[in-house]
């Protein structure tokens, strides 16, 4: 049984992995600035006219550019938390979607003795499952199909030296008999 190891690198698909945290940038400043829009479209509407009476102009838009600069400024200053949580949130898709990836290909190369094992908090667990599921009916299948050949060569090679014992047509069949069991033997190391 394989060893879960724990990952030391956060960036397993680099390019998959930007692409999702660029995502999740992308929706984290059109949420703030639709928020934004709102609160302010919002403020504007209900207190401008009562924050202009009680206030002179020049220091309502002076209050108005300092909460724009501090908004912005915590945007900023979130953007580097929001990438490290997007990096740790890839990390648990694309260490499995990797760990898959290397699976399918021992699977190819006809290697069905490992299992699929991934990390607890991955994502993609269910599909290990029926990975590691699928895996086990192939190896099973694969084990059958070997025993069956192994069944019907023994039954040919009776049969090759029953012919050979007749002589005359027996040289025929038996080399008929020897094609065969070439082919079973090529089937069985498939």
């Amino acid at each position: 049984m394989a060893m879960i190891r724990r990952r030391t690198r956060l960036f397993i698909s680099k390019n998959f992995q930007i692409r999702y945290i660029s995502l999740i940038l992308i929706f984290m400043f059109a949420t703030a600035i639709i928020t934004g829009y709102t609160v302010y479209y919002t403020t504007w509407i209900m207190f401008g006219e009562k924050l202009a009476a009680v206030y002179p102009q020049g220091l309502l838009l002076e209050i108005v550019d300092k909460v724009n600069a501090v908004l912005l400024l915590r945007l900023i200053f979130l953007s580097p938390l929001v990438i490290l949580i997007g990096l740790v949130l890839s990390n648990r898709i694309a260490g499995p979607i990797y760990r898959i990836h290397k699976f399918v290909r021992k699977i190819h190369a006809g290697d069905y003795s490992e299992k699929l094992t991934l990390r607890e908090k991955d994502e993609l667990q269910d599909l290990a499952v029926v990975m590691n599921s699928l895996v086990a009916k192939l190896s099973s299948d694969r084990e059958k199909r070997s025993l069956r050949l192994d069944e019907l060569a023994g039954k040919i090679e009776d049969l090759e030296t029953q012919i050979l014992a007749t002589k005359p047509q027996g040289e025929e069949l038996a080399s008929s008999l020897k094609t065969v069991m070439a082919e079973i033997r090529s089937l069985k190391s498939l």
